[in-house]
């Protein structure tokens, strides 16, 4: 992704003093005092004060943000996961407050889409220094805002039959034992799908809408010219009717010919995504389970700013 045009590069600006800083005990990479003394020593340097705020699991965090940046902090960073970013930009939506993050999380994917570091000084280096903001999309799902991607299928199934433990001690690893125990016994699912108010009826492995584009980590990604800040959701369908067809599909996506794959589908909203099946089925979102089908996704285009270096030029795969 370019960061350029209406978003201009500049500084944490001398009015931005303070910040409140929500960060998620729980994620994977990094232990949350290691967190607080990167934040000590970058945030100190600038004379950048902050508060560290960790919330019980699915706490509602909009009141506490909003009450923070009434307060006068002008900067409000994510310390976690892509679950974590959500949340916080859930309540950044409509704001002028830039999100900033701390990628602690297993996969970290919109950090890695905006070359964010992924060490703990350098994302904190990065915050309390000069930086650019871009202006990102959104997918909102009954009311709350997700950054990610939105998935019903292989993945959520993935998603919510790993346990927690597993992923702490093995961390994306713990995901591709469970991906493997799925394939062995997941059959094709019916799915009617609504892009923009066009209907089909694909039978799939995977349903997926897309604002970010990298899958796991890179290089593998759900598709070319993914970004998440072109104003498209895009949706994914892939098929897989053996163990062969779906490393066939993975070979593909390794190598960037996912629009080859006659197993792969890909279709755009500019609106909004209907996901439904003939029985409910669990969604994920930005790696955590939501709800179940039916969903319908709305895309809110620039919906908050983020943090970026000055040199973020994001170019998707060919």
């Amino acid at each position: 992704m370019s960061v350029g045009g209406e978003e201009q590069a500049h500084g944490l600006e001398p009015k931005v003093t303070r910040a409140f800083v929500v960060m998620n005990s729980k994620s994977g990479s990094s232990k949350p005092i290691e967190a607080r003394r990167a934040l000590d020593r970058h945030f100190g340097a600038e004379g950048i004060s902050f508060e560290v705020y960790e919330p019980s699991r699915d706490e509602p965090l909009n009141e506490r943000i909003r009450a923070a940046i009434a307060s006068g902090c002008g900067l409000v960073v994510a310390a976690g996961g892509d679950g974590t970013v959500s949340s916080v930009a859930d309540a950044l939506v409509g704001t002028t407050t830039p999100l900033g993050i701390i990628p602690m999380g297993t996969a970290n994917v919109l950090a890695g889409e905006l070359g964010i570091p992924f060490n703990l000084d350098g994302a904190c280096r990065l915050l309390a220094g000069r930086h650019a903001l871009a202006a990102i999309d959104a997918m909102e799902l009954e009311g709350r805002i997700y950054v990610t991607q939105i998935g019903v299928g292989l993945d959520a199934a993935m998603i919510r039959d790993t346990p927690d433990a597993e992923k702490r001690r093995f961390g994306r690893l713990a995901y591709m034992r469970t991906a493997a125990f799925h394939l062995a016994g997941l059959p094709a699912l019916q799915f009617t799908l609504q892009v923009d108010g066009a209907t089909t009826h694909p039978r799939a492995l995977q349903v997926l809408a897309a604002n970010s584009g990298t899958l796991g980590r890179r290089p593998f990604r759900w598709g070319p010219n993914i970004k998440p800040d072109d104003g498209v959701l895009n949706v994914c369908v892939i098929r897989a009717r053996s163990l062969l067809d779906f490393l066939s599909i993975g070979w593909h996506f390794l190598i960037g010919r996912h629009r080859r794959h006659p197993n792969v589908r890909y279709l755009s909203a500019t609106r909004e995504i209907t996901i439904a099946t003939k029985h409910p089925l669990p969604v994920q979102a930005d790696g955590e389970i939501v709800g179940q089908t039916p969903i319908t996704i709305r895309l809110v285009a620039k919906a908050f700013k983020v943090v970026v270096p000055l040199s973020a030029h994001h170019a998707a795969s060919p």
